[in-house]
This record gives C-alpha cells, structure tokens and sequence, in this order.
C-alpha cells in the first residue's frame, strides 16, 4: 500500500508537471526540487511564509510568558526550491503541520523528545526541515480567532514514529481539522 501511495503521487506530478511545461510554466521536469514543491503545493493549504519566530503571537499566550520554541537544529521553510538541499534529503524529515480548523493555533508537540511550540496561521502549513526524526508527539492546540482572542483549546493525543508511519528523506504532513482532535498524516517520498 505504502509505495502504491508514493507511485500514485509521483504519477500525479509528473501529468501536472507536463501540463505546466505545455502552458509555458517554465517549470524544468529534471529539476527534483520542482518536483517537490509541486507535490507538496498539491497535497497541502498555501505553505506558511512568515517564520513564527517573527509573528506577534496573541496576548493570552505572551501574558502567560509562552513563546515560539523550535528546535535550533530545526528551519523554517518558506521556499522549497531556495531552501532544500538535495543532498541533505535523505537525511531529513519536513515537518508540514497543516492547519485546517479555521482558526490560528499554537500548537504544541514533542519532536525526540523536545518540547516544540509553534504558531499556524488559518489555512496554512507551515513547514519545518528537522534531522531525520525518530518520534512526532503532538500535545495541545489552542485555537485563535482572527483578532488573536482565545477560542479553545483541545488535547492533543497522536504520536508518529520513524520508520513505522515515516522515513528519513520523507515529508510528514499532519494535518489538523476541526472535526477532529486528532491529526491525520500523509507522507510525500523527497527522494529525487
């Protein structure tokens, strides 16, 4: 099942990759980081292109002194093409936490072992390159609305880990919606 999953992504980016090269795109088909993006663009909400870091978070969370924690070994993705490395792939994991619940969150999760807190705007999937991963632990979100006042907040109880529901050289896509307090997971195989 697992690599029927990978062939069926990889068949759908090459027919999209040759519908762009007909319509003048100007995409090159050789070009595996073209690839990616085009996988990753497919499969997720508008990648994130504000590095939490630099966001003014709600008043509730800085009131009570919390704020953006990533690892420092971790980096914020906001161009797959001027960020990735190809021959850094196989050594990685992408983190991409999609947010489909309709607010803000600040999510909090455990990546081996350390505590992260991140901050993910409505609708979109913010991207994290971490060495390769051995566990993903995902802990609490709070949700925001559009003014920065609290809505709710949930548990979080879903773990993933390496190699059963993702490899080194993979995109581990959690996705968060509002029917649900768990996440839900797709991988994306960055191997060129």
């Amino acid at each position: 099942m697992r690599q029927y999953d990978h062939c069926a992504v990889r068949a759908i980016s090459v027919i999209a990759l040759a519908g762009l090269l007909a319509a003048g795109c100007g995409v090159q088909l050789g070009d595996p980081l073209a690839v990616i993006e085009l996988q990753l663009n497919s499969s997720v909400e508008r990648i994130q292109t504000r590095d939490p870091h630099t966001i003014a978070l709600p008043s509730p969370i800085v009131d009570r002194g919390d704020v953006v924690i990533i690892e420092d070994d971790a980096e914020v993705i906001v161009s797959i093409q001027g960020q990735l490395v190809i021959e850094e792939l196989p050594d990685i994991t992408l983190l991409g936490l999609e947010n489909l619940t309709g607010f803000d969150i600040y999510l909090t999760y455990v990546s081996d072992g350390v505590i992260q807190e991140v901050f993910v705007f409505a609708d979109e999937t913010l991207l994290l390159e971490y060495p390769c991963l051995d566990t993903v632990q995902f802990l609490s979100e709070e949700d925001y609305d559009i003014l920065g006042e609290f809505v709710q907040s949930f548990d979080l109880d879903a773990a993933y880990f390496n190699p059963e529901d993702f490899f080194c050289g993979e995109a581990l896509i959690v996705t968060l919606d509002p029917f649900a307090v768990s996440a839900s997971i797709e991988t994306i195989d960055l191997a060129p």
